[in-house]
C-alpha cells in the first residue's frame, strides 16, 4: 500500500487525487514553499512558516472571514485577543479601543471555492507577498 507525502508544516497530503488533479494549486503550494525558503531572518520572524505566509496573504487579498468584537472594554481587549489568537493561531487581529476586528483566512480547497476564483485569490495573494518579501512568484513563471 502506498503511503501519502504530507507537508511538513501543515500536514496537508500533498499526494492525494485531490492535490495531484489540479497542477495549478500543486504550483501555488510550491511557490509559496520556495519563497518562505528564501526570506531573510526579519521575515522569517514575521511568517515562520509557508502556512503563516499564506494565511496573512489571503487576508490581505479579501478571501477571509471578518468578525467584529466588542471588549467591553479598552483593557479587557487585549486578553479577548489573545484568547482569539489562541483558538485560531493564524489570525489578524485588530484592536482599536475596545473593539475588535478579527480576520480569518478562508479555505482554498476544491470545494471552497471555483478555479476563477482561485486564480484571481493566489495571483492577489502572490502580489502582496512579492510586496511585502521582495520575491516575484508568478504563478504564469513557475514550471
Amino acid at each position: 500500500m502506498k503511503e501519502d507525502a504530507h507537508c511538513p508544516e501543515c500536514g496537508a497530503i500533498l499526494s492525494s487525487d485531490l492535490y495531484s488533479a489540479d497542477k495549478m494549486r500543486m504550483r501555488f503550494f510550491a511557490i509559496l514553499r520556495d519563497i518562505h525558503g528564501n526570506l531573510n531572518d526579519d521575515l522569517r520572524r514575521r511568517f515562520p512558516s509557508s502556512e503563516t505566509l499564506r494565511k496573512h496573504a489571503l487576508i490581505a487579498a479579501g478571501w477571509c472571514d471578518v468578525m467584529t468584537v466588542l471588549a467591553g472594554s479598552k483593557s479587557a481587549a487585549p486578553g479577548i485577543a489573545a484568547a482569539f489568537q489562541m483558538k485560531i493561531p493564524y489570525c489578524i487581529i485588530d484592536i482599536r479601543g475596545e473593539v475588535l476586528t478579527i480576520y480569518t483566512a478562508k479555505s482554498m480547497s476544491r470545494p471552497a471555492m471555483l478555479k476563477h476564483q482561485f486564480l484571481e485569490v493566489s495571483e492577489k495573494a502572490l502580489d502582496w507577498i512579492m510586496e511585502q518579501t521582495g520575491i516575484d512568484g508568478r504563478l504564469s513563471e513557475a514550471a
